[in-house]
């Protein structure tokens, strides 16, 4: 039997047929046959074993989430490594080494701080990750946890509406996120009431039952005698029972009790502790479905950040259910045990929690906009519409021209593209409509361009990479007038735009055409540089060259918007006519050849009333007031490089608006800092009044990291809010 068909067997593969299937699994047994893991893993660069980091496995919390773990893992071929860090630093670093040693495909751990730089061994060997339970400052992987903060003002809430005013809290260590978010929902029940926290009765320790006990302890030793407790954890809750049962008093009689997570064992036997309780084998199980289906996937795919909702349950531990029914019901076993309330506690709203930023020495975990969008978050042509009318909006827009990485799409849209991308300023074929609307929608992005380009006579050479990048032009002569690159079919172009449109209907994505000019299509049909001399040397031959493209141009231009004008948000018209000094030609020359003929182009667009957008790199100061003579109202990209936008906003306000200027060199090599940094500058200074719209200062081409294309999209969604522009 041929060694391929053994394999298939072996590997579980399909289509197999099944008379062969068992005879070779007659063979293993007979033969004893183990498969060689170490010699697979050299082959596949994989080990099939992922690593588990949990503070505490005697915690039946963790306990579970690693059950929810390993039932993942086992169900797709994968092991798992449990390793218990204690909550110690030197022991968590000591593990992080042993499974970068022991290769193992991913991990999922619950750090025992928020320090980002504690899981660098994770991040510098490219490990693919997933916290649980926890977040950590600055960490851009999956994430998996439950609703602390939510959890923890249900608990708090349900203890004053039962009269309690003296509240306190025994929490875990502060550098534990959950521990703050549970002080922080703590803090924000009771300033909800109307009551002050006071500092004497928030306790911080560790995640243990003798921190409960001695924490406990020392608030009555000083002499504070709070009516309830609030335990950050199961662990603490049984610390504080014995430290309340040391002093003779009772539970609920003298004094109230909740806690975080329920007793797993206990509540079955005695159900008594009133509690927020986490879906745990649920996270571990989310979890290791974000780790293999990353593993497992064939492109990119972004952050992804889970927060699980927490159910209260009331029992008997706060004294409303004590004499239900007329009785005591606390013998074994308890009446209708079963019965007790559970309900579900909804998250808290983003503008709900942001009270939680004011509380003195706390950080807060806020739920991140992508798990949930918000109408800022959302496409919204009529938001760019209001910004080129130099009116402000919901928040500043976000608008790219060119984006031709393939890497950029497949990330943003999580999935492989099954086709290449062209740059479609070159006329060549480039992203399908729908998955480019797609690709809007997922950002927040307003509006997306289809390409009306013709570019005859351009030569391209293929990079390393794959990519192809223009070279110089072929037409040279009065002969190779007769032998243009055909232009595309006209009704081959109209259906591409129908089918944006029609992909884009209820998206809140504009469609804009956007169209190749005469005056650098030319150039670069000849090759700029020869261009540039042959313009001196045998201008009717370059203005004659100039002229067919304009026709041809201008015809389609007719037709789309006869066609489509009131479908059509604006249309934009894509012209290099500068480099980073100016004029690619002496300005009188140009103001010969150029006017007119960029004045028949944006005819039609005119006579049906639309607005009118300019492209071009390069500096563009001594041209704006051409620019704006002929009609057009917006202007993109404003390299920084070349233009100062802060200077030209001033002089132009209320008249044009312009679009980018996010460097690209910035986009490619910068930090997610830098960026973001950059993005809020511009909204705080460029966003008042409308008028800016925030976008790239060229081409989003292969070599930007996507993820830093995607920190600029939201850096703007975080920071061009109105009216608090530039804040978080």
């Amino acid at each position: 039997m041929a060694p391929v068909t053994v394999s298939r067997v072996i590997n579980k593969a399909p289509h197999v047929n099944a008379a062969t299937r068992q005879r070779v699994e007659e063979a293993i047994r007979e033969l004893g046959y183990v498969p060689n893991v170490v010699a697979r893993s050299l082959r596949s660069k994989r080990t099939r074993s992922l690593a588990l980091l949990v503070p505490d496995i005697t915690n039946t919390f963790w306990t579970t989430v690693a059950r929810g773990v390993e039932d993942a893992a086992q169900s797709r071929g994968y092991s798992v490594l449990l390793c218990n860090t204690d909550e110690n630093l030197a022991k968590q670093l000591r593990y992080l080494d042993l499974v970068v040693s022991q290769r193992v495909d991913g991990v999922i751990i619950a750090p025992c701080d928020a320090q980002l730089a504690n899981l660098a061994a994770l991040r510098d060997h490219g490990i693919a990750t997933v916290i649980v339970d926890r977040w950590v400052e600055g960490w851009e992987g999956d994430t998996v946890r439950g609703d602390s903060l939510s959890g923890a003002y249900a608990l708090v809430r349900h203890l004053i509406t039962l009269g309690h005013r003296q509240i306190a809290i025994i929490s875990g260590p502060a550098n534990a996120s959950t521990a703050e978010d549970r002080v922080a929902g703590y803090c924000l029940a009771l300033a909800e009431a109307g009551i002050t926290p006071d500092p004497r009765l928030i306790r911080r320790g560790e995640y243990r039952a003798t921190s409960g006990e001695q924490l406990t302890r020392q608030l009555f030793d000083e002499g504070l005698r709070p009516t309830a407790i609030f335990a950050a954890n199961n662990a603490i809750a049984m610390g504080v029972i014995d430290a309340i049962r040391a002093r003779g008093l009772f539970i609920p009689q003298d004094i109230a009790l909740v806690c975080f997570d329920d007793l797993a064992n206990a509540s079955h036997l005695y159900p008594f502790l009133t509690v927020a309780v986490q879906p745990a084998y649920e996270m571990g199980t989310n979890a290791a479905q974000l780790l293999l289906s990353r593993l497992e996937s064939e492109v990119p795919l972004q952050p992804r950040h889970v927060v699980l909702p927490v159910r209260l349950i009331i029992r008997h531990s706060c004294g409303s259910q004590l004499h239900r029914n007329g009785h005591v019901p606390l013998s074994l076993p308890i009446p209708d045990a079963n019965d007790f309330q559970n309900i579900l506690v909804k998250p808290l709203a983003i503008q709900e929690r942001e009270p939680c930023l004011a509380i003195p020495g706390i950080t807060v975990a806020m739920v991140r906009r992508a798990t949930r969008a918000s109408d800022y978050d959302k496409s919204d042509i009529n938001r760019l519409l209001k910004a080129f009318r130099h009116e402000e909006a919901d928040r500043i827009p976000h608008l790219e021209f060119w984006v031709t990485s393939k890497s950029v799409f497949e990330y943003v849209l999580e999935r492989e593209l099954h086709y290449e991308i062209a740059d479609a300023s070159d006329g060549r074929q480039t992203i399908a409509p729908e998955d480019h609307i797609e690709f809007a929608q997922r950002l927040g992005m307003d509006a997306v361009p289809c390409h009306f380009s013709w570019r005859p006579g351009n030569l391209f050479a293929r990079a390393s990479d794959g990519s192809e990048h223009y070279v110089g032009g072929r037409i040279k002569s009065w002969s190779d007038l007769q032998d243009l690159d055909p232009p595309p079919p006209l009704a081959s172009q109209l259906n591409r735009l129908e089918c944006y449109l029609r992909a884009a209907q209820g998206t809140g994505v504009g469609v804009f055409p956007n169209f190749t000019s005469f005056f650098d299509s030319a150039l670069l049909a000849i090759g700029l540089n020869d261009a540039l001399q042959m313009i001196l040397e045998n201008r009717p031959f370059v203005e004659r060259l100039m002229d067919i493209l304009l026709e041809h141009q201008e015809q389609v231009m007719r037709a789309v918007c006869d066609r489509f004008g009131d479908d059509l948000p604006f249309i934009a018209v894509n012209d290099d006519i500068a480099y980073r000094t100016g004029l690619l030609i002496r300005p009188e020359l140009f103001m010969e050849i150029f006017p007119q003929r960029m004045a028949r182009l944006i005819a039609p667009a005119r006579e049906h009333g639309k607005l009118l957008a300019f492209h071009s790199d390069g500096r563009l100061d001594q041209v704006l007031p051409l620019i704006y003579e002929l009609g057009f109202r917006v202007v993109h990209p404003v390299e920084p490089e070349a233009n100062d936008i802060f200077q030209l906003k001033a002089a132009w306000a209320g008249k044009l608006a312009f679009v980018g200027n996010i460097s690209t060199t910035l986009l490619a090599y910068g930090s997610r800092e830098e960026i973001e940094e950059k993005v809020r500058e511009y909204c705080l200074r460029l966003g008042p009044g409308g008028g800016y719209v925030v976008g790239s200062s060229s081409s989003i081409m292969e070599g930007i990291p996507p993820e830093n294309f995607v920190a600029m999209t939201q850096a703007v969604h975080r920071y061009g809010r109105y009216p608090a522009l530039g804040q978080p």
